[in-house]
């Protein structure tokens, strides 16, 4: 597929299936699997987590976060590997899978970002180059370093760029495919400069719904606590809303003008996403803030990013 081509429109119930980006016929091996498994029913050791800690998150909260990341990435492969296994068609990918993926990373949350956004690949064999700012060359060279010592992934499997990431986004090839965590107009930079197939999550906030306006608000005020600097996960509203709709009539902006990472739907089932809503996800949250599942946050309608655990 070259960059040039739509991307094939998944079928109603593919929705948050796996092999939204890459072909079912890659798959993690088990040893792969079994590591992620050690790592969700041990510790993760202090000094792993320590390489990969976002500074931004307290000390004591880091394992925490660091875990339930590991175990929806566990998660995810669990349900490729098995699909795989059984014969299931998948929805029809993105990327054909013949080429080599960089991913480019933003200024904030490296750890995360890779784990969601470079390490899927990487554990299915696809050579991954991973690029951020050039400021933190060495910090996400770390980050990568921690992440195969965790996986028991080579350096030819996950690795950072050679090349600073303007000229490792001009030397990617046509069969290639890059991944952008970021603002909509580097998005936009990047599809002009690169031959590849570009994918980019560039949503910039979160918008919770709700029926009830005083659990509404008292759910935005406890998300607003957390809010972080540069997050995509920052709070940007919160909307009285009949049913699940989050952008229809009634809305203070439309939810393309918004651009949320993910809608969080207040008094959902907790454990699965929802639906989507003007190609945006919309995800189960309860009233201390608590969201479910992450399965298909920082999916993009505008750059084609089908959410998190969905490679």
């Amino acid at each position: 597929m070259s960059k040039a081509e739509p991307a094939v429109a998944a079928r109603a119930d593919d929705t948050f299936a796996v092999g939204q980006v890459l072909p079912l016929e890659h798959a993690p091996p088990v040893r792969g699997l079994r590591a992620l498994a050690a790592l969700v029913e041990g510790d993760i050791p202090a000094a792993a987590a320590e390489r990969l800690r976002d500074p931004r998150i307290p000390a004591e909260q880091w394992p925490q976060v660091l875990k339930r990341e590991v175990a929806m990435t566990l998660g995810w492969a669990a349900r490729r590997i098995r699909a795989r296994a059984t014969g299931a068609a998948g929805p029809p990918p993105a990327w054909h899978g013949r080429g080599r993926v960089l991913v480019l990373l933003p200024a904030h949350g490296l750890a995360v970002h890779a784990l969601r956004r470079a390490l899927p690949f990487a554990l299915c064999g696809l050579p991954t180059a991973v690029a951020g700012h050039e400021r933190d060359r060495d910090a996400v060279a770390e980050v990568l370093a921690a992440l195969r010592d965790l996986t028991g992934l080579t350096p030819a499997q996950l690795s950072p760029a050679a090349d600073a990431a303007p000229r490792a986004v001009r030397a990617a090839v046509p069969d290639d495919l890059v991944v952008l965590t970021g603002n909509p107009r580097t998005a936009e930079t990047v599809r002009r400069e690169s031959p590849a197939l570009v994918l980019g999550a560039t949503g910039g906030c979160t918008v919770l719904v709700g029926a009830d306006p005083e659990q509404a608000r008292r759910t935005a005020a406890l998300l607003r606590e957390h809010d972080r600097p540069g997050s995509c996960t920052r709070l940007h509203s919160w909307r009285v809303v009949p049913g699940s709709c989050a952008g229809g009539p009634g809305a203070p902006e439309p939810l393309g003008a918004v651009h949320p990472s993910a809608v969080y739907r207040l008094g959902a089932v907790p454990d699965r996403p929802i639906g989507t809503e003007d190609g945006y996800v919309v995800l189960p949250c309860d009233a201390s803030g608590v969201v479910g599942t992450l399965t298909g946050f920082a999916r993009d309608p505008l750059h084609r990013w089908p959410g998190d655990f969905l490679v």
